[in-house]
């Protein structure tokens, strides 16, 4: 008798094969498994030494270099690493009272979505701070500079009637706005001047004042100042009068006297007598 084992009646042959292996990268997700980053990795250990090595990395001096082509979720990491806030609302800022606090609100969020540490928003927030008290101390002396111009400008039109022709405006501002007359020192230009010290503002407040009477704007009977464009129109009527060109004429002498005082009166060199 052989002393082969004979397979019993019904019995199959069947080969024993071992399990295929199965690599790491195999048991990731479609996207992950695909990702050329991931291919150089033999093993989940290989891929675990890595990342420690890179948390070192970033951990230390050596942060990974932004790239154009970062995910949102990349540049979020690379800001925290460099100290970001966790919320905008964590920055602490310190200034000196200029910016509002709506503003600096709304710094604090486009700071944290700019991805600043807390000192880089701070020197920002510093600088613009600073640099609106520069434009406030410009504006300012702007302001002042336009409104002697428009002064003089003022002066050289009216003459010795200067002072005259602003109370007279001043009183019709009153009588046509009343208690709202003070908006005229309130609202500022955007040249940084108050509404009522522009030069064209003063023409027309005096204006309507002689269209409602000199005198009930004042409140009494009143002699009114000439003004010098007032006298530069008076000039030419006078001198194309008779008793001016002629000089036998018995008031020939007062019609020369009265060009002369508003000669005197145009030039702002001499006053009314």
């Amino acid at each position: 008798m052989s002393d082969e084992a004979i397979p019993a009646e019904g019995s199959q042959d069947v080969a024993m094969e071992a399990p295929a292996a199965v690599g790491f990268l195999d048991t990731l997700n479609e996207e992950n498994r695909g990702n050329p980053s991931l291919q150089k990795f033999k093993d989940v250990n290989n891929l675990a030494k890595s990342y420690t090595h890179l948390e070192r990395m970033v951990g230390a001096d050596n942060m990974a270099r932004p790239s154009e082509n970062w995910s949102d979720d990349q540049w979020g990491d690379f800001y925290n690493a460099a100290g970001r806030p966790e919320a905008s609302t964590n920055y602490e800022i310190s200034l000196e009272g200029q910016l509002g606090d709506s503003t600096l609100e709304a710094f604090r969020e486009s700071a944290h979505a700019a991805g600043l540490n807390n000192k880089q928003a701070q020197s920002i927030a510093s600088f613009m701070d600073s640099s609106l008290d520069q434009m406030q101390e410009d504006r300012k002396a702007q302001a002042e500079t336009l409104t002697h111009e428009g002064e003089l400008e003022l002066r050289k039109e009216y003459g010795p009637a200067f002072d005259q022709q602003l109370k007279l405006a001043d009183g019709a501002a009153r009588q046509l706005l009343g208690n709202k007359s003070e908006i005229l020192n309130e609202i500022e230009l955007a040249d940084g001047r108050l509404l009522g010290d522009h030069p064209d503002i003063i023409r027309m407040f005096s204006a309507f004042a002689k269209e409602i009477g000199e005198d009930k704007i004042i409140g009494e009977p009143t002699e009114l100042v000439m003004t010098s464009e007032e006298a530069g129109r008076k000039i030419p009527e006078i001198m194309a009068s008779g008793p001016y060109n002629d000089h036998r004429h018995p008031e020939h002498k007062t019609y020369v006297a009265e060009a002369a005082r508003l000669f005197r009166i145009q030039s702002g060199e001499a006053g009314q007598a």
